[in-house]
Parts: structure tokens; sequence; C-alpha cells
């Protein structure tokens, strides 16, 4: 059975006269496919009620001129006086008379006993023995008609089935007897006699009436199809009208379904296409909106609204390329808060925060409208110069400094002044990549900082600072290359439960493959990632990869969890969550096997935007860690404002707790707050059995370390011999 599509979206139509629908593109147009349908049933109906009268009609002509035929066997007796009273003239001139009342009469025969023809009256005159003598088997059938209840015999013509020819035998009957006053009607010796006189032949055609009842019903017909053909060509002139406002939305939909969000609808008259309509207009409203938020979000710092760091590189870029082709210069300058962390140490990071969004106005204003200001992240800001000398960058790497000299931040009894470290490097046709001029700004600011900060310095080639950049150049390609062709490995590292020596998760640390098989550790290259803005696409390798291999392993060690560590990247993207869930449906991996690590100094610097992250991965199911506590000033007061499940105590108060008491209290200090906020405790870095021990007394609840375990390729959940001593504590402790 075809079917019939109609589709909204579409070139400009043709015309809808055809009888078939118009195509566009393999579909029909739903205008002309309405119209069509509309025309057929149109033409459908009035052909079944065109032929509905006219057969009907013939149908009860006919059945009336068999009634009438059946009719004028009544007058059967009249039309025969002529043979029972014969020679009589006046019977046959009122006989005459009677036929030419009635035209449908074509003549009257009149046959002797013998079946001879006696005479013929038509409507014109009679006629003296005309016509064809009857045959002695008409003359026997007719004649037993005598007898019977209905004594004629009516033949109709299958060639004319409005032509009818009655016969009928003519008689008189007589009660035979001797006398008058003796006969008796009730014995059965009386005795009726017929006796024969002769045979009458009416003939009936009702061709006339035919015809001009006919006539009438053709024109009954054509008025019938007239209206028919105008009440069609008025409902297509109002079904066209009606369906121009859904043609109307072709159009727009179509550059819509393009991207183009600004397209603009035609008002709709009909109340349902005005909802549609509607509907378009605020989701091309919403997309709009969307599109301009993603777009924000992608190009611009979250925190301060300038150029992010992907976008400035962009630009960069493009600025290289246009100074290749015109033979211009411009400049790069990379500038760098001092003594930034002191803020944040003193007043908490929220404080720090304030006075970034500070700095990066007066930037902006430094700045004006001559270059393009973009902060790097932290308190790191890259401002690009295009079409500028040497002297012109001097001069507004000084303008910057004075005016970072000039600005005051107040953080309640705190008056912080800001400097900064400026490192320029100069931008013209025969430098290289936007990487190498990043590279180049980096290294003349780390120079302006080891010459006393508060200054600025250009880029000079030295031979060791030319080895660096190189390393850093190339470790930023040798990342690229291991991104593209997937040259990552995963290792795992065990986390066991002190108290019973059990495995619990293993945490999964990033490997990069050299060209000669051996495997780098990330304190080599994660900092050249930071740097040049690649850690997004290595979040994404880690957590899609360490996912999968969750999967594959979970086959053999169902109870088997894994700790995944996340870089500020990964919980500054706002698809975090979305990504996460993707991939645990997409490997049908348990949300609560897997636990993410962050660290301390990212989740207070963006305490905010972290809290959501947090609460939509362990609304998934998943655990959160909090990594490195211990090593900022305001640690405690952070805690209660993060909701995560396991505390990971930095390595530095665990390396030689043994020795030093100091450690030891802060550790304890730290399990004790985090049983108290419901969080379980982590030691990293354990080294001996006696520390081990001791952490099991500070009441840590579980381990990680070289002597729990060192990163292996394959993760195993066999369980460690905990010290007697460690057992000996925390039954005392449960007693």
């Amino acid at each position: 059975m075809r079917r019939w599509i109609a589709s909204f979206v579409g070139p400009a139509v043709q015309s809808a006269d055809a009888a078939e629908p118009v195509r566009r593109g393999g579909k029909r147009v739903l205008i002309h496919e309405i119209l069509s349908l509309q025309i057929l049933i149109t033409a459908v109906i009035g052909a079944l009620a065109i032929a509905g009268l006219y057969w009907g009609g013939q149908w009860v002509l006919q059945d009336n001129y068999n009634r009438w035929a059946l009719q004028w066997t009544q007058e059967l007796n009249e039309l025969g006086a002529p043979l029972y009273l014969p020679g009589d003239d006046e019977v046959i001139l009122r006989l005459e008379s009677f036929i030419d009342k009635y035209p449908e009469i074509d003549d009257v025969t009149y046959f002797r006993q013998d079946g001879s023809v006696l005479f013929t009256i038509t409507n014109d005159a009679m006629q003296t023995a005309q016509g064809t003598a009857l045959t002695r088997n008409t003359i026997d059938k007719v004649a037993s008609f005598m007898d019977a209840e209905t004594p004629y015999f009516i033949d109709n013509s299958i060639l004319n089935a409005r032509a009818f020819r009655i016969i009928a035998p003519i008689w008189t009957e007589s009660i035979k007897g001797d006398g008058l006053f003796d006969l008796s009607l009730t014995e059965s010796t009386a005795i009726t006699t017929k006796r024969l006189l002769g045979f009458v032949d009416l003939r009936l055609d009702f061709n006339l009436f035919h015809t001009k009842l006919v006539g009438n019903i053709k024109i009954a017909s054509a008025v019938l199809l007239t209206l028919l053909i105008i009440s069609g060509l008025a409902g297509r002139h109002s079904l066209r009208r009606a369906l121009t406002a859904i043609s109307d939305l072709q159009k727009p939909i179509a550059e819509l379904a393009k991207g183009n969000l600004s397209v603009r609808f035609k008002p709709a008259a009909h109340r349902e296409i005005s909802e549609i309509v509607e509907a378009l207009e605020m989701t091309a409203s919403a997309l709009s909106e969307r599109d301009a938020r993603l777009l924000k979000l992608a190009n611009h710092d979250a925190l301060t609204g300038l150029y992010n760091r992907r976008r400035f590189m962009e630009e960069l870029d493009s600025e290289v390329q246009f100074l290749g082709r015109n033979k211009n210069r411009g400049a790069l300058l990379f500038v760098d808060l001092d003594q930034f962390k002191y803020v944040n140490d003193t007043c908490g990071y929220p404080a720090g925060d304030r006075l970034i969004k500070q700095v990066a106005k007066q930037l902006k204003n430094s700045v004006g409208e001559e270059g393009i200001v973009a902060r790097f992240g932290g308190d790191e800001f890259a401002v690009l110069a295009s079409n500028a000398s040497r002297r012109q960058a001097k001069s507004l790497a000084e303008l910057i400094l004075d005016d970072m000299r000039q600005l005051s931040h107040v953080e309640g009894d705190n008056i912080f002044h800001i400097h900064c470290s400026i490192g320029v490097t100069m931008i013209s046709a025969d430098k290289s990549t936007a990487d190498d001029l990043v590279a180049q700004g980096d290294i003349a600011c780390r120079e302006a900082k080891a010459r006393g900060r508060n200054r600025m310095e250009f880029y000079r080639l030295s031979e060791r600072e030319a080895e660096r950049m190189v390393a850093d150049v190339g470790w930023m390609r040798s990342l690229r290359k291991a991104i593209d062709d997937d040259a990552f490995t995963l290792r795992y590292q065990p986390i066991v439960q002190i108290s019973s020596g059990e495995t619990t998760h293993h945490e999964v640390l990033l490997r990069m493959k050299a060209d000669n098989g051996k495997l780098i550790p990330p304190d080599a290259f994660l900092p050249a990632a930071v740097r040049f803005g690649l850690m997004a696409d290595i979040d994404t390798w880690m957590i899609e990869n360490a996912i999968k291999a969750l999967a594959e392993y979970r086959y053999g060690n169902p109870d088997l969890q894994f700790s995944i560590n996340l870089s500020t990247n990964a919980f500054e993207a706002e698809n975090l969550g979305a990504f996460v869930a993707s991939q645990l449906k997409k490997y049908d991996v348990p949300a609560s096997c897997v636990m993410f690590e962050i660290t301390e100094s990212l989740a207070v610097r963006h305490l905010s935007h972290v809290e959501q992250q947090i609460a939509v991965l362990r609304e998934f199911g998943c655990e959160v860690a909090l990594d490195d506590f211990g090593t900022g000033y305001s640690s405690f007061s952070y805690i209660q404002q993060l909701s995560v499940d396991y505390i990971k105590i930095d390595g530095s108060f665990i390396k030689d707790i043994v020795n030093k008491r100091v450690d030891q209290k802060m550790v304890q200090l730290i399990g004790e707050i985090g049983r108290e906020a419901g969080m379980k405790t982590i030691a990293e870095y354990v080294q001996s059995s006696e520390a081990l021990s001791l952490l099991g007394k500070l009441g840590i609840d579980y381990a990680q370390g070289y002597y729990i375990g060192r990163p292996m390729k394959v993760p195993t959940m066999k369980t460690m011999p905990i010290p007697i001593a460690t057992k000996h504590h925390r039954l005392l402790s449960s007693v």
C-alpha cells in the first residue's frame, strides 16, 4: 500500500492542479498531497452520486413501466368490446378516441378465433386486416388463459425493456338451462358455457416517456455535477488557503535546520499553526541563547569573562599567520601576579577569586581596544598586541606595571597591593608557532621574577632557555601525538583497608609510551600538558579508558573499584557529569564502582562550581575523594562545604610520620575531623609497616603507597597482612 508522507520542510512547491502530488527530493509536498486527495474524493463522490442518480432513476422507471403495463390489463374488457359487439361503429369510435388519449399505446390488434387478423387500431387510424396472424401454439396458449386467474399473457422484450405486448382471449359465458324458474345456481347440475370470440393484442411503448424522463435525469445530473465542481473548487480554495500557513513554515524550518537561528516566521491566523509558530520561535530563541552561552563558555574564562587559553591561542595563531603574510610585527605579553598565593593562604580562595576579577578588569582597562587580554589559568594572563613595535610593547608593559602598582585590594582588615611580572616576546614573520611564542613569553616572565619581580623582561634566547623551550615544545608535540595515536597506558595501585588488609580500590595512574617502548611518568609530561592546554583531552581519554578497563577486569573481580584522578580542566567543564554517565552506560559499569579524586587546591579555588560537579557525580552513585588534603592553610574550613566521601591525606604528612610528632598529631586530627564529618580517610605514601601500624593507631581507615603495593599492569584483589599491633588497637577501640 502506498504511504502518504507529509513533509513540512522542503523547497518551494509547484502548482497543485496536477492529480499526482508534486515531489521534492523524493518526498511529496503536503499541501499538494491534501489538495490532490480532496480532488480525488470529490471526483469519486460526484461519480458515485451521478451513477446512483442515473441507475436508480432507470430502476425506478422500469419498475413503473411494469406497473403501468399491469394496470392496462384491467382495460382489456373495454378494449375487447369490438369482438363481443361486432358491427357497432360507436364502439369503434369510442375505442379510437380512448387510444388517442394514451400515447404509450402503440396499437391494438383484434384476431378471430382462428388467429387471423380482424383489424388494427393505432394512434393514427384503424387499419383493416393488417398484421401477422397468430400461430396455433399462441392460440392454444392464450385460449388456455380463459380458465386462469390472470386471463392474459404479457410479453416484455429483452432488447427493448420499455415495450410490452399483452395478448388476451375475449369470450362470453352463459348458463345452460331449459326454463327460467327451475334454475338453480347451487346445484351441481348447473353448467356454464364459454364461447371464444377472438383475441385482442395490445402493444405498449413507453420510450416517449422514458426519453423525457431520462432527459430530466441528465439535467439533474448536470446540475449535481456543477454543484459538486463548484463545491470542490470552493473547498480546494478554502483548503489551500488554510494550508498556506503550513506551507509558509517550509522555508523558515529549512533555514532553522541549517542552523540559521535568526529566521522569522509569518504570523498565522489559525490557533494551531500559531501555537506551532510560537513553539518554533521559542525553540529558535532558546537554541540561540544556548549557542551564545556555550560559545561564551567555550571562549571565555568563567571567573573573569576574559578570553580563555583556547580562544587566545586561536587568536594568536591567526595573528602569526597574518604577520607572516603582511610582514608586520606584534607582541605577546605574559603576565603573572607576584605573591598571589599569599592572598589565598591568608584570606582564602574566594578572596583570591575576587582579586583575580579586579586584576582582569584593570588589565582590560590598561590594554584598551588595541589588544586582546586572556586568562591562562590561576594568576597567569596573556596580552596580544597587534601591529606593535618593540618600543610600543615596552610602553604597554610599563603601563600595565604602573596601573597594577596603583591597584589595591581590600579583604576585611587586610589591604593587598598588587604587583606582577611581565615577559614580552615579539611576534614577527620569522618566528615559529603560537606554542613557541607562549613558551618564550613564559620564559621571559620567569626571568622577570628571578630578577626581583614587579618588572618586565624581553625574551632573550639563551642556551639554557632555548633548551627548556625546545623541551616544552617537544613535550607538547609528543602529547598531541600520544593523544592522536592513543599512546597512553594505565597502571593500577591498590588501596587497602587498614583494619582488615583487604584491597578495596585501585587508583588509576596514567603513563605515556615513549618511542623506545619505555613508560614516561606523569610528572614528566603533565606540566607541559597544563601549560599548552591539553589536559581536557587527557582527562577525556583517562575517564573513557579507565571505565572501559574496569568493565573488562570486573569479569574476574566483580568487587573491583577504581579511583580516577582528574585535573582542573575536568571539573571546570560543564559536561563532566553527562560524559561520565555516557561512559558508565556504554560499558555497563555500576557508578558505585567508580571514585573520582579532586585536589584540595582546585576544589576550594572554584568552590561553588566544584560543589555542583561533585553533586552531579554523587547523584549518579559515584564516590568522590578530596586529594592532597592538608596542604592549604584553610583546609579544615572547607571540609564541611564539600560533600565528599573520602579524604586523601597528602603524602608530605605520611612520608616521615614515624619520626615526626607534629605530623602524627596532624594526621590524627584529620582522621577525627573526617569521622565527625562522615568521611573516610586515606593515607598516601605509606612506605613501611611501622607507618601502616601507626596510621591504624591514629584512626586512619585506608592506606596507599609502595609498601601496600606498587602500580601494576593488572589490578588484583589480594589481602595484605596487618601488623598485630594494629589489630590489637582496633580490638581495643571497638570495646
